[in-house]
């Protein structure tokens, strides 16, 4: 069978997630491609190499360049901080790799914006950014029930995404915690998620405001360090959304949510709603004003999913969903041409979430 060659830059958890996906997909699915884990790239290639060995990877290395000069890599898959976004696509861009990479696509707008224009240069460039709540089971049936008109014309959507790691202020100092690396917090991490979703089901936004707050205002420098600096980014957000199409509604995100971590979603429409929690729920409830609830449809797009059997839990078959679905597009199969979350679809959210944090940032000042 005809490789994939996936040269990663990251070995934290979410690049871990995207090989272990990568390495179960030909035990569970038919293949176009047999993805092949090649080449590590790692600050520390010491540190990681024997367990880099172990996993499978041809090479470790500390030079993104060097890895995608290799005629054997096809694709870079992208697990850095989010600020190393920028150079590793724009290192792989000239040399005809593939892009997959984790959301935000940059640290900044600005950023975000410029690599998009150079991303042009490279007509046919496969490219995939990670929104992979849009290949949550519950996310792909709602938006075949929405086309269905089941609960009538879309009146309100409501989401609701919380966590709770950061509430503790003692977690120490981390890149996810310092702008200049991540480029924000709550709104970076989870709010890119849901405002790709409504814009996903809905279509472009009209207008975004809101606000993000940092309540945690300091954290210790290092583990066990009694030197506390300054948090840098948010923790909670909550945005006031309108579509284009008439839909309106909230988005409320936080990181410091303790004992009520959920990922709520609540769609109000003419003829009935739809209520959701990604965190637990495959599949939305409908209610209907009038009548009972018919069978619901079932998407297509639910084979990219491992079965109920083969399933590794919903966040890593989530990701597993969208690693298998660019390995079909890259392969030139693509039967889902709507559903694959691109470069351009984050910089639409990401150009959201810049006015929210630039107007917190002002209104925070004054």
């Amino acid at each position: 069978m005809t490789t994939i060659q996936f040269a990663f830059t990251g070995f934290g958890n979410i690049a871990k997630t995207h090989m272990t996906a990568l390495r179960t997909m030909p035990i569970i699915k038919p293949l176009p491609l047999l993805p092949v884990l090649d080449t590590l790239v790692t600050r520390q290639p010491d540190r990681h190499r024997a367990q880099a060995e172990a996993i499978g990877f041809r090479r470790v290395t500390d030079s993104v360049q060097e890895a995608v000069a290799d005629d054997q890599v096809h694709v870079l898959d992208i697990c850095t901080p989010n600020s190393r976004h920028y150079e590793d696509v724009m290192a792989a861009l000239p040399q005809g790799k593939g892009i997959y990479c984790e959301k935000p696509i940059t640290d900044t707008y600005a950023n975000s914006a410029q690599l998009l224009e150079e991303a042009k240069r490279y007509p046919g460039l496969a490219e995939q950014l990670a929104f992979t709540f849009r290949y949550h089971p519950a996310v792909m049936r709602i938006r075949s029930i929405l086309a269905e008109g089941m609960v009538g014309d879309i009146l309100q959507c409501s989401i609701s995404y919380r966590r709770s790691g950061y509430l503790d202020p003692q977690r120490p100092m981390s890149w996810r915690l310092q702008g200049g690396l991540s480029g924000g917090g709550a709104t970076s991490d989870l709010a890119v998620h849901a405002l790709d979703m409504i814009r996903h089901w809905f279509g472009d936004y009209q207008q975004v405001t809101g606000q993000a707050r940092a309540h945690v205002k300091t954290r210790p420098e290092s583990a066990g360090s009694t030197i506390h600096v300054p948090s840098e980014v948010d923790d909670w957000a909550m945005m006031q959304y309108t579509t284009e199409s008439g839909v309106s509604g909230t988005v409320e995100v936080s990181r410091i949510a303790l004992g009520s971590e959920a990922f709520e979603i609540r769609i109000v429409g003419t003829h009935g709603s739809m209520t959701a929690d990604l965190e637990r729920d495959q599949m939305p409830t409908v209610h209907l004003v009038r009548g009972s609830v018919p069978i619901l449809p079932v998407p297509d797009s639910l084979e990219l999913l491992p079965g109920d059997k083969a399933t590794m839990g919903i966040a890593v078959d989530t990701h597993f969903a969208a690693l298998y679905h660019y390995i079909q597009r890259y392969a030139g199969e693509d039967r889902y041409p709507e559903l694959a979350p691109r470069l351009a679809d984050g910089l639409h959210v990401e150009y959201w979430i810049d006015r929210v944090l630039r107007s917190s940032a002002e209104e925070q000042t004054r």
